[in-house]
């Protein structure tokens, strides 16, 4: 199965970069590079860290290839919402620069890590200690399982609503 969903991938890669190689060519040498970074981190990455016999040390690092993917198109979102903006031009720019900057990117990055471990491991261990189950029939890490699914499917959910195409929002600052 390993070697069929490679075989998978190669064969969708090469269509990709084919792909991109005609989008770049009819544009004259430019690429939407933030929707690249994006299917890159969201697929390729995910598939080579579990084909190699390292996966289960990787599972903790998929929730970050997804944030890059999330953060190109965010990056994205945000850069049209500015130059839509009253005033913005070609040289306007979403502000990346300077200490506010960087004390916010900070705090974004801690609360991320935070959430992360109190979401993804410290509740569903905590709640593993103090609530009596049947682990024979559920499993050692029911509530582990619990947490994942439901982060995973509502974040499927909000993703549904935040990102359609169909969304003003979305379409004008998305998917211009």
């Amino acid at each position: 199965a390993l070697n069929l969903i490679g075989a998978c991938a190669a064969v969708t890669g090469i269509v990709s970069l084919l792909a991109l190689l005609r989008r770049w060519r009819a544009n004259g040498g430019s690429l939407p590079y933030n929707g690249v970074i994006a299917y890159i981190a969201s697929l390729y990455f995910w598939i080579l860290l579990f084909s190699w016999n390292v996966a289960p040390i990787w599972v903790i690092f998929v929730p970050a290839l997804h944030s890059l993917q999330y953060l190109a198109v965010v990056w994205r979102y945000q850069l049209g919402y500015e130059m839509d903006r009253p005033g913005a031009n070609a040289n306007t720019r979403w502000p990346v620069r300077g200490k506010k900057y960087q004390l916010d990117m900070a705090m974004f990055v801690l609360l991320g890590m935070i959430m992360g471990v109190f979401g993804f491991w410290a509740i569903p261990i905590f709640l593993k200690s103090v609530v009596t189950y049947d682990a024979a029939l559920f499993g050692p890490s029911m509530f582990m399982f619990i947490f994942f699914i439901f982060i995973n499917v509502h974040h499927y959910f909000m993703d549904n609503v935040i990102w359609r195409r169909e969304n003003p929002d979305t379409q004008r600052y998305l998917f211009r």
